[in-house]
């Protein structure tokens, strides 16, 4: 937080508690359980299946044949050809009898899938997971009656799945040569050669174990040479035995990071889903999102998309406290540098840049949209400013140096004395020409860069030459373009159609350098959001998701609730996944985010408690969620009313809170009032401080609120 501390003078009450502490009565057990999707017939589809992942591995479980076998999609997030995402194939379960009925059940707090198939011969119960760190996947069955199962293996079609979705001939450069089996042992290999060289390995070992019982491991190579995807695999699935301890022990430390709770059961399930997703999907050390995860569905974006999708994805680790599932994006774009500023062409000596959509290289070259690398390094900055990791921040700096020096390339002075962008795009609105001079998301992207590296450039005591620069161009750059109904696309092209994107509102959310707390702004901000909404025809998930965090924003909770509960209402299928055309993660995991920015918000120079939620949410808790700076905060709200606030401070930074109590404040350090509702707090590392209202203080308790039966176990299938 930026402030500065003078003398304690219009202090709040100060009450030393010298034992005072937050008691966490949650059983995160039974919580979950209110959370499991539940199948009360079997899944048929990818829109409906179960999903488990260690953020590389993963298996989607849902029916083939018609009903009468059941699938175990394989998956892995950097198996590609021709720097796109390709399926790798099926696991099929077949059962000797006729498949009548079938139930599921994903079970969060363990992070598995159970489940029993009944036929005419008998019944079959199984289990599945993805083993946290072992590249495994699990499936287990015990067969009873005079059921028995058997194995077999469905290769997936190793061609570009763009030219398949859009119904293109598929040239002789596009083939790839039949998959080959084999067997090494009792460990059955599948493996699919990829031009130009290497290709991907699905190996799987049965275990019978008598009793009807048998447990299937699998695993998936990939490489660039056979032997290496080979081994890999075959490694995997006869290397240790696989230890469903550890892999719990990961999941049980994993869930309690964080916690929410909400009176709408459904969105409180809905959150508690994405973070299982994003944890399934993404870890350190392993691939970055892309729009699927390590799951696969015939799709026309099988790569990395770097004009939203990536960036939104990237959103719900930050105040939900699970910071580690951010690291992903972090790395690849650290190790990306190189290709990275060969993207930005005749510039690249001190420039990087990026094209919409890259493999997991990075090698992109950047065309008409040169706003897709700037906008990912603000989730760069995020990462930073929610764990104030000063190594991270020196890894930033060139990196958004050179992004920006993009922009500073493309700059000229009009007659008006105005630095103005000659290049520019604004992502997928029509209509516009090629190039679209100061778009507004460009205009925007450049004075947060400059803001963020004067910024750095001061905490990292770094003199560089380039600091004039970035304040001339802060100080002459052209103002953001408007008309009668708000921002418009860019200087020559008005909002004036339904557009999903919010590119052009890109001050006001994420960025938050144009916000309702501006005098000047506000009802810019209110204009500009309800111009964009009230155009819904080409509205989208994430446009609803947008537009619930800028509702947020404006402490406008009823609103925020109603953005989200209408995507809810018509865009999430039924295991809380999502599809424009193809899968598209982001949109769901951005929801989640929207919730955070609900229940806590610190952008800016302040923290602020329950700063968007309805008031139809008469109870709500949550602890331990992050604030920039590096805070953890805790808070609970009881018919209405904020009853108690705690904040941590994990690197002594600076704090200036808005606990929406009411009434006096107190609290159990010192207090410097600044304005009416909103104080100071000196906070060393380590150290906390509680605030309340009231005589005395409260029993500062947090457990979930009361659900509603009807909606727990929403998601899933119902009869």
């Amino acid at each position: 937080m930026k402030t500065i501390f003078g003398t304690l003078i219009n202090c709040a009450m100060f009450v030393p508690a010298l034992h005072a502490q937050v008691i966490d009565n949650t059983d995160w057990k039974a919580f979950l359980s209110r959370h499991d999707l539940v199948w009360k017939q079997l899944p048929t589809r990818f829109e409906d299946a179960a999903y488990t992942g260690n953020g590389k591995l993963g298996a989607m479980v849902f029916t083939a044949d018609n009903g009468q076998a059941l699938r175990w999609q394989m998956g892995r997030t950097d198996v590609h050809f021709q720097a796109m995402r390709i399926p790798i194939g099926d696991l099929l379960l077949k059962p000797r009898g006729k498949i009548l009925s079938g139930t599921m059940r994903l079970d969060l707090w363990n992070a598995e899938v159970r489940g029993k198939i009944t036929t005419n011969k008998g019944a079959i119960e199984f289990r599945t997971f993805t083993h946290t760190d072992q590249m495994v996947n699990v499936f287990e069955t015990i067969a009873t009656g005079d059921e028995k199962v058997s194995w077999s293996f469905a290769p997936g079609l190793a061609v570009n799945p763009r030219k398949i979705h859009r119904k293109e001939p598929i040239e002789v450069a596009d083939r790839n040569e039949p998959p080959v089996a084999t067997t090494e042992g009792d460990i059955f290999i599948s493996f699919q050669p990829l031009k130009p060289a290497g290709g991907h390995a699905t190996a799987w070992k049965i275990v019978d174990s008598g009793d009807g019982k048998t447990t299937v491991y699998a695993s998936v190579g990939f490489a660039d040479n056979d032997r290496a995807a080979k081994a890999e695999a075959v490694a995997a699935v006869a290397g240790p035995s696989v230890s469903e301890e550890s892999h719990r022990r990961w999941w049980h430390n994993f869930w309690p990071e964080g916690f929410v709770s909400i009176p709408d059961t459904r969105l409180e399930s809905f959150y508690y889903i994405q973070m299982y997703k994003m944890a399934s999907a993404t870890r350190p050390g392993r691939p970055a999102l892309d729009l699927m995860g390590p799951w696969f569905r015939g799709t026309p974006w099988p790569k990395i998309w770097w004009n939203l999708n990536i960036q939104l994805s990237y959103w719900p680790q930050l105040t939900g406290n699970r910071l580690a599932l951010g690291e992903s994006l972090c790395e690849l774009i650290d190790g990306g540098a190189e290709a990275l500023a060969k993207n930005a062409g005749k510039f690249q000596a001190d420039s990087a840049a990026i094209g919409r959509s890259s493999g997991y290289d990075c090698v992109r070259p950047v065309g008409a949209e040169i706003c897709n690398l700037p906008w990912a390094l603000h989730n760069y900055w995020l990462q930073y400013r929610y764990t104030m990791d000063e190594a991270k921040l020196r890894r930033l700096f060139p990196l958004l140096k050179r992004s920006i020096n993009y922009y500073l390339h493309h700059l000229a002075e009009g007659t008006d004395g105005k630095l103005h962008l000659t290049q520019g795009y604004s992502p997928e609105y029509s209509n516009q020409p090629t190039p679209n001079p100061d778009c507004n998301i460009d205009l925007a992207l450049l004075r947060w860069g400059c803001e963020t590296l004067l910024a750095t450039a001061d905490k990292l005591k770094v003199d560089d030459p380039l600091i004039p620069r970035w304040k001339d161009t802060l100080a002459r750059l052209t103002p953001y373009p408007q008309d009668e109904n708000g921002l418009r696309i860019s200087a020559s092209v008005p909002f004036a159609e339904s557009h999903r994107h919010y590119s052009h509102l890109l001050m006001i959310y994420p960025l938050y350098i144009m916000t309702p707390e501006q005098p000047e702004n506000r009802a810019l901000v209110i204009k500009s959001l309800k111009h964009w909404m009230g155009m819904p025809a080409r509205l989208a998930g994430y446009s609803y998701t947008g537009a619930a965090s800028i509702s947020a924003m404006l402490g406008e909770g009823d609103e925020a609730a109603r953005y989200l509960n209408k995507l809810l209402d018509t865009k999430i299928l039924p295991n809380t996944l999502y599809v424009e055309s193809g899968p598209c993660i982001e949109t769901p995991l951005s929801a989640a985010a929207s919730l955070n920015d609900m229940l806590l918000s610190s952008w800016g120079d302040r923290i602020r408690v329950f700063p968007g939620v309805p008031a139809a949410w008469k109870d709500i808790a949550f602890h331990n969620l992050r604030a920039q700076g590096a805070f953890l905060v805790s808070a609970a709200r009881k018919n209405g009313k904020t009853q108690w606030v705690r904040v941590k401070s994990l690197a002594g930074e600076p704090c200036r809170i808005r606990p929406g109590l009411n009434g006096d404040v107190k609290a159990t350090i010192p207090l410097k009032v600044v304005e009416p509702g909103v104080f100071d707090l000196r906070l060393a590392k380590g150290e906390e401080a509680f605030l309340y209202s009231g005589d005395a203080l409260p029993v500062m308790t947090v457990a979930p609120v009361a659900a509603d039966p009807a909606r727990c176990n929403y998601y899933g299938l119902q009869k």
